[in-house]
């Protein structure tokens, strides 16, 4: 457990070194644009942040997905083990069952309340 600790704050320093260095980038990019800096080094930067950005989403997930699979590695993981009831047209279930952490012997259960989050909002 404590390498794993460890590993995770190695992660989180790295993680936001990176958030850093996209900060950084924007900033840059903005500030060149008013100037009479070359457009192509604008959009060189603006693309390189995107791609970064998009990258770091897919390590995210990824992330997600490996302390699933390895939860008796990653203590105070839960993780959803079943889904119950009438599925909707995008396959959800109305109810999910969700575990605590891996080793506990009891999950607790979720309804669908037909809520959707979105990057706009709720």
């Amino acid at each position: 457990m404590f390498r794993c600790s460890m590993a995770k704050d190695k992660v989180m320093r790295k993680y936001d070194e990176v958030q850093q260095l996209l900060k950084n980038a924007r900033a840059k990019a903005k500030l060149l644009s008013e100037t009479t800096f070359r457009p192509e080094t604008v959009e060189l930067l603006e693309t390189m942040a995107t791609e970064i950005e998009e990258l770091t989403a897919l390590l995210e997930k990824q992330q997600q997905i490996i302390r699933r699979v390895y939860v008796d590695h990653f203590p105070n993981t839960w993780f959803p083990t079943g889904g119950i009831g009438e599925k909707d047209s995008n396959g959800l279930p109305k109810y999910i069952e969700v575990c605590p952490a891996h080793g506990v012997g009891w999950t607790q259960v979720y309804e669908k309340t037909d809520r959707t989050i979105s990057t706009e909002g709720s």
